[in-house]
């Protein structure tokens, strides 16, 4: 007798038949249905003697597999289960429904296959795009750091060009004589300083004039 097919039957059947019961659960006067009367003792103190739960719920899935169908609230039919008819249990099977195990056809897995190809093509794409616009910046990033070096360089030529012309083209007095009006003396000393630097008589000069 297989454990959990017919013998929770056999237990159900067992249950009824016991007469000290009959005011928690029992037959109904036709015999053809059983009715539980008293929930709380049932699931609490009857369920755990024979199937070693307390859970109502699953008492009642069980016997749904069995194809038992609820009259009442509390009530539950079979055609083969019935009063003194112990020998029809064995005819009592499990539902159709649950024996089955539904397969994808052929044509549902290629159909699968093929969009799962299609999903792989797509991420293989997106990914190349990925690359080559990583490549893209990484190129325009060393075009511009170029760049900036480029023009890093230029203005610190432009600078040295105008130094090197001040220095060779105007003195201490008249670069001072241009510049009095328009900053503070400090900075006009550290700005001729920096253009005579390098000619301790102009700096001098440089210096007496401002002074």
């Amino acid at each position: 007798m297989n454990k959990e097919g017919p013998g929770f039957l056999y237990k159900v059947y067992s249950i009824l038949e016991h007469q000290d019961y009959d005011d928690i659960v029992s037959w109904n006067d036709n015999g053809d249905r059983f009715d539980v009367k008293d929930i709380n003792i049932f699931q609490n103190y009857i369920l755990p003697n024979y199937f070693k739960h307390s859970n109502y719920s699953s008492f009642v899935r069980q016997l749904n597999i069995y194809d038992f169908h609820k009259t009442e609230k509390y009530s539950f039919k079979h055609k083969l289960f019935r009063r003194n008819q112990k020998e029809l249990l064995p005819q009592i099977k499990r539902k159709v429904n649950d024996q089955i195990i539904v397969l994808p056809s052929i044509e549902q897995i290629n159909q699968q296959l093929s969009i799962l190809t299609l999903r792989n093509q797509e991420l293989e794409s997106l990914f190349k795009y990925l690359i080559q616009q990583s490549d893209k910046l990484q190129k325009e990033n060393a075009y511009l750091w170029q760049e900036l070096c480029k023009l890093k360089q230029k203005n610190d030529h432009q600078q040295e060009t105008m130094f090197d012309w001040l220095t060779n083209n105007i003195t201490a007095e008249s670069l001072f004589r241009i510049l009095e009006k328009s900053i503070t003396k400090k900075d006009l000393i550290k700005l001729v300083s920096r253009v005579f630097g390098q000619d301790q008589q102009n700096k001098k000069i440089k210096t007496d004039y401002i002074i």
